[in-house]
């Protein structure tokens, strides 16, 4: 009975759903490699797959966290959430237009390099900017709402509304690259408009409570300026900084005189295979930061270092076991993967093992720090580990060696960042105010069961 009420639970649920986005991003590249598009056409769709996760992911992820966040911390007090969840959900949609800007001005270095002169592709970039923030407002209220039913539905929606189509483009007989990377960006559209729709059917009493009026502000968020939290852009800036450190070494690798087609979609291939291991933490970090800003809300430092360092330690445990993998069957992987004979070695798939069990690692870190209201300090990690990263780049290498060092750099540099911070902050007491409000009960979570 404990086993079936387990697998009934929001994790395994998270798992599912997380399983299908993790699929329709492998097959993705998986399916263009044996389509009828050319090998510059391939090559500049890989490019889009790691520029969506980049600036896409990058911007607006920090508007998921930032928005769980103040979810969870407002319904820990017992206030109405409806208000601040439009807030941040409208300061989010504030971003979208420097980020546009950037986008624009980056457009004809984009297309002359990564995108292999295919215009249609950036056009598809700003598609992917919507998309990405309606999903993250959407699960960032069910995430801090601790709906994690309905955030797994929405994870489901985007992984089949990505993976079907393009399997149907493949046998069709598709050889253009657009109808393949427009069905990619629309994926998180299609999670969003679900996501409303659960929210609007199961809406709980402390989300019917609005207000006309959104608040000034919101607690832990800092000062607002043109519309938007302080917290929420070092959040953001934090987030596309770390997006930049796990996406753009394909890129930068791709961009280099010495390397062709094939060896660009080969390092494009490995560093998406490789980093795998890494989304079996999503779902127990989309479900960390509501619980570490609870801790933090009540005063439980201590339960919040426990909590976080165990996670860590089964993060290094997975990471080293994947890291054995790939250095003896990672060559065969790969070809399997690619539909064609690997151009890596055993021992280079081996080492881009290595960033990944980093970056899972500061997928855990990452939220605590959060939760601890340590926003600039998260940025401060990923800007080092963003400087250690460009140097790697910058160091005289043959394409392979460079596409390892590059991918490990930033990750070790991050999270050492972090761990200081970490360990500095949770080793000090801080009692809550004896004039705080007390917690409210959470309510009940989603029922899960049939």
């Amino acid at each position: 009975m404990r086993l079936l009420r387990l697998l009934r639970g929001p994790m395994p649920l998270m798992g599912i759903g997380l399983a299908l986005v993790v699929l329709s991003g492998a097959a993705f590249l998986a399916v263009i490699s044996r389509s009828g598009i050319d090998r510059q056409g391939v090559a500049a769709l890989a490019s889009l797959y790691f520029l969506v996760n980049t600036i896409a992911l990058g911007v607006f992820s920090g508007v998921e966290q930032e928005m769980s966040r103040a979810v969870s911390r407002q319904r820990a007090l017992g206030g109405p959430v409806a208000p601040v969840a439009r807030f941040v959900a409208l300061q989010g949609a504030r971003l979208l237009v420097p980020a546009t800007a950037v986008l624009l001005v980056l457009s004809p270095v984009l297309v002359g390099g990564s995108l292999q002169g295919h215009w249609e592709l950036v056009g598809l970039l700003f598609v992917s900017l919507v998309s990405a923030w309606a999903a993250s407002s959407v699960r960032g209220a069910l995430a801090g709402s601790q709906r994690f039913g309905s955030y797994s539905a929405t994870l489901a929606a985007e992984g089949l509304s990505r993976l079907v189509p393009c399997v149907v483009l493949w046998l069709a007989g598709a050889d253009s690259a657009w109808p393949f990377g427009l069905v990619f960006v629309l994926g998180q559209l299609f999670a969003a408009l679900l996501g409303v729709a659960l929210l609007w059917i199961g809406g709980h009493r402390d989300w019917r409570a609005s207000s006309a009026v959104a608040p000034p502000e919101v607690e832990g968020a800092g000062k607002i300026r043109f519309g938007v939290s302080t917290a929420l852009v070092l959040v953001v800036v934090a987030n596309l900084t770390n997006q930049a450190i796990v996406n753009l070494p394909p890129v930068m690798i791709a961009s280099l005189p010495a390397v062709d087609f094939a060896l660009a979609t080969a390092i494009a291939g490995a560093v998406t295979l490789t980093r795998l291991p890494m989304f079996a933490f999503v779902p127990l970090q989309t479900m960390l930061l509501p619980r570490l800003a609870t801790s933090v809300a009540s005063g439980d430092l201590p339960g919040l270092r426990r909590q976080t360092f165990r996670t860590a330690a089964a993060c290094v445990v997975l990471g080293v076991v994947a890291i054995v993998l790939l250095g003896t069957a990672g060559p065969w992987l790969l070809g399997l993967y690619l539909g064609q004979p690997a151009q890596l070695p055993a021992v280079a798939m081996a080492g881009l093992g290595i960033g990944t069990l980093f970056l899972m690692t500061s997928n855990v870190t990452q939220p605590a720090l959060l939760a601890l209201g340590k926003h600039r300090m998260v940025l401060v990690s990923y800007l080092i580990g963003a400087a250690a990263m460009v140097l790697a780049f910058a160091l005289p290498a043959d394409p392979i060696t460079s596409a390892v060092l590059t991918t490990s750099a930033g990750p070790v540099a991050l999270v050492s960042a972090m761990a200081v911070v970490l360990v500095r902050e949770t080793g000090r007491a801080r009692p809550p105010a004896a004039d705080a409000p007390v917690p409210a009960l959470a309510e009940p979570r989603e029922r899960t069961t049939r």
